[in-house]
C-alpha cells in the first residue's frame, strides 16, 4: 500500500510548524520580522517570509496548526479594532527582545496557583552536568521550563519537556522557591523562570531506566553525585 499521499499533509504541517517555531522563538530579529515584546508577529507578515512562502502556507493552514498542535506551541490573537491576527510562540524563546506581559506569562505568587508537580525533564548526561554546576541552567533559552508532570504519564501534561526525556527533576513547591525564582505560567500550561534553579530547590530525581540510553557507569555516576549532594534519587 502506498502511504505517500496520506503522509503528505502531516509532513507539510510539520514543515510549517517548524518554520513557525524557528521564526517566532529564535529567528524573528535576524530575519527582520517585526515582533513585539510579547512575541507576537502579524500573521500576514510572517506568511510573507520565505520559509513559509516557499511552502505556500496560508492563513487558514496556520490557524489550523495553531488550534490542533498537541503541545499548544503557538497562540493567535485578533486585534478587536483592526481585525489583524497575530501569532506567537507560547514558550521556548531565545530572543532577548521578548519580555512578555502578564497577558502572556501569568505571574505565580502563591503555592495554590501551582500544579501538584513541577518537573524539569532532561537526560542522564545533562543531569550529571546540573549536579556538577549546582544549577538547572536556562542555557541559551530565556527560561528554564518546568512541566506540571511527566510527559506520557500524567494526562494534564501537554508541553514543558521532550518526550525523549528520561530523567525527571522534581522541584520543591515552597514559597521560598516562588520568591526566589519569580515563576510565571505560559499560555500552554508550562511554568517558566528566567533564573537558574539552584540545587536546594530540587525535591528529588527520578530516572526511567528502561528509556535511558546512558551507560551503567553514567547511571552510577549520577547516583553517586546525587547522594553526595544529598538529593534523593530513584530509578523507576
Amino acid at each position: 500500500m502506498n502511504t505517500s499521499h496520506s503522509q503528505e499533509p502531516k509532513d507539510r504541517s510539520v514543515k510549517i510548524s517548524k518554520a513557525l517555531a524557528y521564526l517566532l522563538r529564535h529567528g524573528a530579529v535576524k530575519e527582520n520580522l517585526p515582533i513585539d515584546s510579547d512575541g507576537y508577529i502579524a500573521l500576514d507578515r510572517i506568511l510573507q517570509h520565505n520559509r513559509l512562502k516557499s511552502l505556500k502556507a496560508t492563513s487558514t493552514e496556520i490557524q489550523h496548526i495553531v488550534a490542533s498542535n498537541d503541545k499548544q506551541r503557538f497562540h493567535i490573537k485578533t486585534d478587536p479594532n483592526t481585525g489583524i491576527m497575530y501569532v506567537c510562540a507560547t514558550q521556548g524563546h531565545t530572543l532577548k527582545q521578548i519580555a512578555p506581559s502578564q497577558h502572556v506569562l501569568k505571574p505565580i505568587t502563591n503555592i495554590e496557583q501551582l500544579s501538584s508537580k513541577l518537573v524539569h525533564g532532561t537526560n542522564v548526561s545533562n543531569c550529571i552536568s546540573i549536579l556538577h554546576s549546582g544549577f538547572i541552567k536556562k542555557m541559551s533559552r530565556n527560561h528554564v521550563h518546568l512541566s506540571p508532570g511527566i510527559t506520557g504519564k500524567d494526562t494534564d501534561v501537554i508541553s514543558g519537556m521532550r518526550s525523549s526525556s528520561n530523567v525527571y527533576i522534581h522541584i520543591k513547591r515552597i514559597q521560598e522557591m516562588l520568591d526566589s525564582l519569580n515563576l510565571v505560567k505560559s499560555l500552554n500550561n508550562v511554568y517558566l523562570t528566567s533564573q537558574d534553579i539552584p540545587l536546594k530547590f530540587i525535591d528529588f530525581i527520578q530516572v526511567r531506566k528502561g528509556r535511558s540510553a546512558a551507560s551503567s557507569e553514567q547511571l552510577q555516576q549520577l547516583k553517586k553525585l546525587a547522594t553526595e549532594m544529598k538529593v534523593p534519587i530513584e530509578i523507576i
